[in-house]
C-alpha cells in the first residue's frame, strides 16, 4: 500500500511539472493573444506581420516631449479633412483606444485632446506631413513625409525618427502599421 501510495504522489509530480513546464514555454504570441483576449477596450493587431515584423494595429518605439519617453503601442489611422485637405490621419498611442470611439477621434482626438492617452498625431496630404505632440502639444510640419511610408488597401505603415533641431526638446523614433477605419 505504501509503495501504490508513494507511485501514485510521484505520478502526480511528474504530470504537474510537465504541465508547468509547457504552460513557461508560451511564445511571446501566445501570451499576447492571451492577455488581448481579455480586454474588450481595443481591437487586438491582427497576426499577420507587414514588412519589417509590425502587426497592423501595432506601434514600435517611443517620442520625447520636454525629457519625458512615452512608449508607443497602438496605431491607428482613417481619412478626415484637415488644413482643407483630404488627408490621412494617423495616432500612435501608448494606451489603446475603444474600437468604437477611433473613428470620432480621427475625426476630432478629443481622448488625446483631453489626455486620456499620450501619443503622436500625424496628417499626411498632398503637401506633406504635420505632427503633434500630445499631451505637450508641440507641432511642426515639412513637405517630407515619412520614411516607408506607404498605403497598400486600407493599410498604412511607416516609419518615423524626427527631432526639433531648434530646441532639442522633442524626439520621436517609430515604426507603425494600421488599418485605415472607414
Amino acid at each position: 500500500m505504501k509503495n501504490s501510495v508513494l507511485a501514485v504522489l510521484c505520478l502526480a509530480t511528474a504530470i504537474i511539472s510537465t504541465s508547468c513546464a509547457f504552460n513557461k514555454q508560451k511564445t511571446p504570441q501566445q501570451t499576447n493573444s492571451a492577455s488581448s483576449a481579455t480586454t474588450t477596450t481595443s481591437p487586438s493587431p491582427t497576426l499577420e506581420a507587414q514588412p519589417g515584423g509590425i502587426r497592423v494595429g501595432q506601434a514600435v518605439g517611443s517620442y520625447t516631449a520636454k525629457g519625458e519617453v512615452v512608449e508607443l503601442k497602438y496605431a491607428y489611422a482613417g481619412r478626415a479633412v484637415r488644413f482643407g485637405n483630404e488627408s490621412i490621419v494617423i495616432f500612435l498611442t501608448d494606451k489603446p483606444i475603444p474600437s468604437d470611439k477611433v473613428a470620432a477621434e480621427v475625426k476630432e482626438p478629443a481622448m488625446l485632446e483631453s489626455e486620456q492617452i499620450r501619443g503622436l498625431e500625424y496628417v499626411i496630404d498632398g503637401d506633406g506631413m504635420w505632427v503633434r505632440f500630445h499631451p505637450s502639444q508641440y507641432q511642426e510640419s515639412t513637405s517630407n513625409k515619412l520614411k516607408d511610408y506607404k498605403v497598400e488597401g486600407d493599410v498604412v505603415s511607416g516609419v518615423d525618427e524626427g527631432n526639433d533641431l531648434s530646441s532639442g526638446k522633442y524626439s520621436r523614433s517609430v515604426k507603425f502599421s494600421a488599418s485605415i477605419v472607414k
